[in-house]
């Protein structure tokens, strides 16, 4: 081994350091992302079924030109937006949404998707959208094991009292609902509703909350959609897993969208 200095040696294994502590964040960095992209872990996927388009509904089985003209639909795109679903879950919910009467929605945010389902629906549709109006935020009941980043975001997207429809055509056929969920009655929409999208706080209590009241509006042959199915929303992540053990859960590919599809009892 050259005789180095003493200083240069402390040099060398101080700079292989910094090497392999900026190797580790780059390769964590590149994994999460990884993960992101094809929604799974590193080596495996995530517990809910995963289905492919064609299994969610017949409007999406493809034909040799690619999608069925049966899936066309009209959406917004999700640029710039806040809280928005990319284009792909924009466009599995709007086709969802074609020709039903009644939707609910926990979750107005903008009313972007509000606005989205109305353009979609059956031309006598009623949309039910339901926020906390940013006077009464003090109103939330969030549990004591919530997770306190969602907790904060929720708070962040009530910040709206007007929305994206207001003005629009599709503003006739929407019912804005200012409430806090667990303090929301949804007896008078018992056994009513074709399509639940579930997107409120993201928290284990409110989710919880949330998915007992879609279970109790929601049709014989209705369907549920919750939004942010991923590790990096954990109380939502860690309910739908649970919650897949006792009903038939489907992860919709390439979206953070998870389906329940209520069968009518013969």
């Amino acid at each position: 081994m050259p005789d180095w200095p003493a200083w240069l040696t402390v040099l060398l294994l101080a700079t292989n350091l910094l090497s392999l502590v900026a190797l580790f964040f780059v390769t964590r960095r590149m994994l999460k992302l990884r993960r992101q992209k094809k929604r799974a872990f590193t080596f495996s996927e995530y517990p809910v079924r995963k289905v492919k388009l064609e299994e969610v509904a017949p409007c999406f089985e493809m034909t040799r030109y690619g999608p069925s003209p049966d899936s066309e639909v009209r959406f917004i795109g999700g640029e710039g937006v806040v809280a928005s679903l990319s284009d792909r879950e924009s466009w599995v919910m709007a086709a969802l949404s074609k020709n039903v009467k009644r939707v609910f929605e926990f979750g107005t945010c903008s009313g972007k998707t509000a606005h989205v389902f109305a353009q979609n629906a059956a031309p006598d549709s009623e949309i039910f959208t339901l926020t906390l109006h940013p006077d009464d935020l003090a109103a939330t009941e969030f549990g004591l094991g919530d997770d306190k980043e969602h907790r904060d975001i929720a708070v962040a997207e009530s910040s709206f009292e007007t929305f994206y429809y207001n003005g629009q055509a599709s503003e006739k056929h929407i019912r804005q609902i200012f409430s806090d969920s667990k303090s929301y009655d949804e007896e008078s929409l018992r056994g009513s509703v074709d399509l639940i999208f579930v997107d409120g706080a993201h928290t284990r209590s409110y989710v919880e909350s949330d998915t007992r009241k879609a279970l109790n509006m929601l049709t014989d042959d209705g369907v549920i959609l919750w939004h942010d199915y991923k590790p990096d929303a954990p109380d939502v992540f860690a309910f739908l897993n649970e919650l897949s053990k006792t009903l038939p859960l489907m992860h919709i590919a390439d979206t953070d969208l998870v389906m329940y599809r209520r069968v009518k009892e013969s």
